[in-house]
């Protein structure tokens, strides 16, 4: 379907083309998070009703996810990659001219459907395009400009919002996808054949019901009551779609998502794995920006040079932690990362305003380290365990993981938060205190450190399928 480029020349131009996909993809994802504090306060709305500017884009994207990824691997990767970034422009003009949340959380859903597009193309281009034995540095590239972009983009919608307005944060995706179609149309090349597809339409619908009935459940749950009617219909709803869904999925001929992958246990632990790693990283980014407005008191753009140096640990060790997975294998770089990331979550859990500036350092020093180090080498063991022949749908899995847990992160870190601190559900953020806040605060680090010692656990039971691939 496609012919391998070898030319290394070409190899970097495409390279170059999937790092700004996935930096301006995932940008899009954190941008306005270190803005939701202002946002939630300019709409006068509580930190739950905020995250959904962030849900809303997420919710799209991942739910998207599987219908894209079947087209690209079908032979379509440029005209997604294309279309992706067209759509995710013309919705990022909404974000910005939008009067009302309401407005901004459907511009943020029309952002999501173009971020779909791009984000199925980024693994499908390094599996379909690359030579195997770039994989490791294929992938590690991805992770690297992901997670770089998951953490500087407060750093610059910070500034934004600052010295512009949140609108901005929006605004400046524009030139950015307009050069990246130009770029996609010039070195992603065609397949060579471009075989039928047959939509799985009915499959796409409801993988996409089950996971917005699940976000509904998880963000609404504290505030309604859980066995409140419109709880209990979202909770029937959830498991009534995952079920037919994979039942669906098991007897069709050409299922939106082979399930059938997932019978490899390997594979399900690394990609529960991947799964919950994303789950801390987006709690992570939803929850400390309201921290240091909160707690610490600082401006938008403070709160963003903090971050940035997160970022830059990330991209410090991102792309030799990708090139030495590919030497040595990624399971103990994967488990080094994480019991960093435990400790992470530990700091979290115990951090105090007294000597905050000690402890907010200390958490960007080891967020940088874990998310760095453990980026590249989670990606590439992903799709070295899937089974033989399924390299694309280990890419497409690869991409739910990672984006169904960052949506899934931000609407449990909300509601952990709000279990934690009921009587601050329904109050604006300007008017939250420091001493409201931190006991919820605490308690999404004591979460994370659940999930942190399971991702530890995973990846000393799952052992390398490949150690220094050729």
């Amino acid at each position: 379907m496609y012919q391998v480029v070898t030319d290394s020349s070409h190899l970097k131009k495409l390279l170059a083309v999937i790092a700004l996909a996935v930096f301006i993809d995932s940008l899009d994802g954190s941008i306005v998070n270190i803005a939701l504090p202002t946002i939630a306060t300019g709409f006068s709305v509580d930190m739950s009703t905020a995250a959904w500017v962030i849900m809303a884009y997420f919710l799209f994207l991942v739910g998207l996810i599987p219908l894209f990824g079947q087209i690209a691997d079908h032979g379509r990767l440029q005209e997604i990659f294309c279309l992706g970034f067209v759509v995710f422009t013309a919705g990022s003009v909404a974000c910005g001219l939008s009067p009302d949340l309401n407005m901004l959380i459907a511009s943020r859903a029309v952002q999501g459907v173009g971020a779909s597009m791009i984000a199925v193309t980024a693994p499908l281009l390094v599996v379909r395009l690359m030579p195997k034995r770039h994989w490791g540095m294929g992938m590690g590239m991805t992770a690297t400009a992901g997670a770089i972009a998951l953490v500087f983009g407060p750093v610059l919608g910070g500034i934004l919002t600052e010295y512009l307005s949140w609108h901005w944060c929006f605004f400046i995706n524009i030139p950015v996808g307009i050069a990246a179609v130009i770029l996609g149309l010039r070195i992603i090349p065609k397949a060579v054949r471009q075989p039928k597809i047959k939509f799985d339409l009915a499959g796409a619908v409801l993988i996409f019901t089950a996971m917005a009935s699940l976000i509904y459940l998880l963000e609404r749950g504290a505030p309604l009551g859980w066995t409140s009617p419109e709880i209990l219909f979202c909770a029937a709803v959830f498991v009534i779609s995952a079920v037919v869904f994979v039942v669906r999925e098991l007897r069709i001929k050409e299922p939106i998502l082979r399930v059938k992958i997932f019978r490899s246990v390997p594979f399900t632990l690394v990609t529960a794995s991947y799964f919950l790693i994303s789950i801390i990283y987006a709690g992570f980014l939803y929850i400390i920006p309201f921290y240091m407005s909160i707690v610490l008191g600082l401006s938008p753009a403070a709160s963003g040079m903090v971050l940035l140096i997160s970022s830059v640990l990330t991209a410090i060790t991102g792309l030799p932690s990708g090139a030495l997975s590919d030497k040595i294998g990624p399971r103990w770089l994967v488990t080094g990362a994480g019991v960093v990331r435990v400790a992470f979550c530990l700091v979290m859990a115990v951090m105090m305003p007294e000597n905050g500036f000690f402890w907010i350092l200390l958490l960007m020093v080891l967020s940088g380290l874990t998310f760095g180090i453990s980026g590249g080498p989670s990606s590439a063991r992903l799709i070295e365990h899937a089974p033989e022949g399924e390299g694309g749908t280990g890419s497409v899995v690869l991409m739910l993981a990672q984006y169904s847990g960052m949506v899934v992160g931000v609407a449990l870190y909300a509601l952990v938060f709000n279990l934690a601190v009921p009587e601050a559900a329904n109050v604006a953020v300007g008017l939250l205190t420091a001493d409201e806040f931190l006991p919820g605060f605490h308690m999404t680090g004591a979460f994370g450190v659940i999930c942190a010692i399971a991702v530890v656990i995973f990846s000393v039971v799952v052992k390398d399928k490949i150690v220094g691939k050729e």
